[in-house]
């Protein structure tokens, strides 16, 4: 992964009664680049700073004592004035998730996510894209089971915000990467790059032979993923890269 640093400064407030967490978010979010990081343990006081300090981000804990993040978190937008909130949770996404994001969280982040992605999750959920890092990247095997480690890849870096597009990024890497594995006998290799209006998606492969179009027989079982990158993505296309080539296509994303 490529790491990014915040293009301007951010100050962000975290909430949590656990002390150990908040260290661990603060040295992440420190690390990517934040310029000032404020704690709170508890969502009352999280609602005081925000009443008396601006803050470019919050990152609120679902389970406080005494007030949760989510019954916080219409009194925490009307004291930010439209900085975005993320929660944090040990509870599993389907679990909270769409309660969360209907009380008008812009992501759900879970516990577990190791601390060395902790910051490229949060500022993607927040759609703060000039803080996070702005392409990942994965290698995959040359055998079929490269293209369902691609999809998991694919959905563990595109934010909740892009849920409509997901499943077309999804369709269209498995496709590229299937063709990549079967065609050019590669392991390929995929990159995500991230920007405020699209999703860019690369797949690597070591056969420098351009891909052409081709209309299959209604009874072939393969040969549609131009057909259908062409008919579904924004843009896409195709380019000679060293040894090898990359196949490309972008989304647009909800602003």
């Amino acid at each position: 992964m490529s790491e990014g640093r915040p293009a301007s400064p951010l100050t962000v407030l975290i909430a949590d009664d656990d002390a150990d967490q908040r260290l661990i978010l603060r040295m992440a979010l420190t690390a990517a680049g934040a310029s000032t990081v404020v704690e709170a343990s508890n969502a009352n006081d999280a609602i005081r700073a925000a009443r008396f300090q601006r803050f470019d981000l919050v990152v609120l804990d679902v389970t406080m004592p005494g007030r949760t993040g989510i019954d916080a978190l219409p009194e925490m937008q009307d004291a930010l004035a439209g900085a975005p909130i993320v929660m944090f949770s040990s509870h599993p996404r389907s679990s909270l998730a769409d309660t969360a994001l209907r009380a008008g969280a812009v992501g759900y982040i879970e516990k577990r996510v190791p601390p060395s992605q902790l910051a490229h999750e949060i500022f993607l959920a927040a759609a703060l894209v000039d803080h996070a890092a702005g392409e990942v990247s994965k290698s995959l095997p040359a055998d079929l089971h490269a293209a369902g480690a691609a999809r998991r890849f694919i959905r563990e870096h595109l934010s909740d915000r892009d849920d409509e597009v997901v499943a077309a990024v999804e369709l269209l890497v498995s496709e590229l990467v299937t063709n990549a594995v079967v065609h050019a006998s590669s392991a390929p290799r995929v990159d995500i790059r991230i920007a405020p209006d699209a999703a860019r998606v690369e797949v690597h492969d070591d056969d420098p032979t351009l891909p052409e179009m081709r209309t299959p027989s209604p009874e072939a079982t393969g040969g549609r993923g131009l057909l259908l990158l062409d008919r579904i993505a924004t843009r896409w296309g195709s380019e000679i890269r060293h040894s090898g080539k990359i196949v490309w296509f972008e989304l647009a994303r909800t602003p």
